[in-house]
């Protein structure tokens, strides 16, 4: 038995999804006791150890059904028993183990009618388990697709790897700020701002309404282009930052902003409290069940609700309490159980798939995508 891992995501971005299957296959490789294959689109991977890496046609970028039927072709070629996608992909007639990351699009009433969120809806009817990684997720994805059997979607929180994300040295703290040649006290954003659920914006929003500012911003990732505060404001850096400098940043700053409308999970949440940087965040999506009791929670909606947090997370005392929560509630996030549940998941799937259980669903599946693979040809 074989497992296929379609590596699209890795073609499309890299980021925190990215981030994600880097860390979780091999713990696959490692519990499962299969082959995995996993397919390198556009050479956007690099290697996996454990696993066989095979060279795969891009994604194109006007999404069509046909990609199923070359997914189909490799899964019989390696006579895969599971499918499993780094974000929205399927085949024909090998039954999927989907990991469900976040609704953001159905519940922030996003325009669904492109076809890659068309795919999403494909790929959630086609997957036979639904593993999402926040309890906020479950529900959302139950709340659209009713007809899902809720016991066959389950939760696997993310973790984080403590032997990059834990307290650092002082002295390499030191380092990396003057390397950045950041020497005013700093807060730190992650990954895109421009993004309305990510609400970034509001930072600096916050900072334009604040009289005077002794600490400057550091972007870590996302978009190039950086607002400009003038004299007397905030010095705004940005950087690209592997994992270990990733966790440098934390640990120097006065805490990291995360004012987020939406999150499936929210990473750099447990990553920042594991580092013992002070958090500020909203309770929205899943940040509830990951920040707890352990950040300074905002709306996301009031510029000076945010200038409070900012001014609060400065005090010692506040810190102090909140990086002894932030420690404990990071604790509560690994990834070996994650890498247990999912591959339990594609074990029992595998099972399920030799007992033909899902033979008859899969059989008129195909049909109607291969139809529809015709259709796309003539558009």
């Amino acid at each position: 038995m074989t497992l296929v891992v379609d590596g699209v995501f890795f073609q499309l971005a890299q980021t925190g999804i990215t981030r994600l299957w880097r860390t979780i296959l091999p713990l696959l490789i490692e519990r499962l006791e299969m082959p995995v294959v996993f397919l390198d689109r556009g050479g956007k991977t690099g290697n996996f150890s454990g696993a066989e890496v095979v060279p795969f046609p891009a994604y194109k970028s006007k999404y069509t059904a046909d990609d199923s039927k070359l997914l189909e072709e490799v899964c019989r070629h390696y006579g895969a028993k599971v499918f499993a996608s780094t974000y929205y992909t399927t085949p024909l007639h090998t039954p999927s183990v989907l990991l469900v990351y976040d609704m953001i699009p159905e519940r922030l009433g996003f325009d669904l009618s492109p076809r890659d969120w068309q795919e999403k809806e494909v790929a959630i009817s086609h997957a036979r388990r639904h593993v999402c990684i926040s309890n906020n997720t479950r529900r959302d994805l139950l709340e659209f697709y009713p007809e899902i059997d809720p016991a066959l979607a389950t939760v696997a929180h993310c973790g984080i790897d403590t032997t990059v994300f834990k307290p650092q040295d002082p002295a390499a703290v030191a380092a990396f700020r003057r390397s950045l040649e950041l020497d005013r006290p700093y807060f730190i954003l992650v990954g895109t701002r421009m993004q309305p659920y990510k609400n970034g914006k509001l930072l600096f929003d916050a900072v334009e309404k604040m009289s005077s500012t002794d600490f400057d911003i550091l972007c870590v990732g996302g978009e190039k282009d950086l607002p400009s505060f003038g004299a007397g404001g905030p010095r705004v850096v940005r950087a690209e930052l592997e994992d270990r400098e990733l966790a440098l940043a934390y640990a120097g700053a006065e805490a990291l902003v995360y004012p987020s409308l939406y999150e499936g999970f929210g990473l750099p949440a447990v990553e920042a409290m594991s580092c013992q940087c002070p958090l500020i965040s909203t309770s929205h999506g899943s940040l509830a069940e990951v920040a707890g009791d352990a950040a300074i929670h905002i709306t996301g909606h009031s510029t000076g609700e945010l200038i409070d947090a900012l001014n609060r997370v400065r005090d010692s005392d506040v810190r102090k309490s909140l990086i002894e929560r932030g420690t404990t509630q990071a604790g509560l996030f690994r990834w070996e159980p994650f890498g247990d549940h999912l591959a339990a998941a594609i074990r029992q799937t595998a099972s399920d798939a030799a007992s033909g259980a899902f033979h008859e669903f899969y059989e008129r599946w195909g049909l109607i995508r291969s139809f529809q693979a015709e259709v796309d040809a003539l558009m």
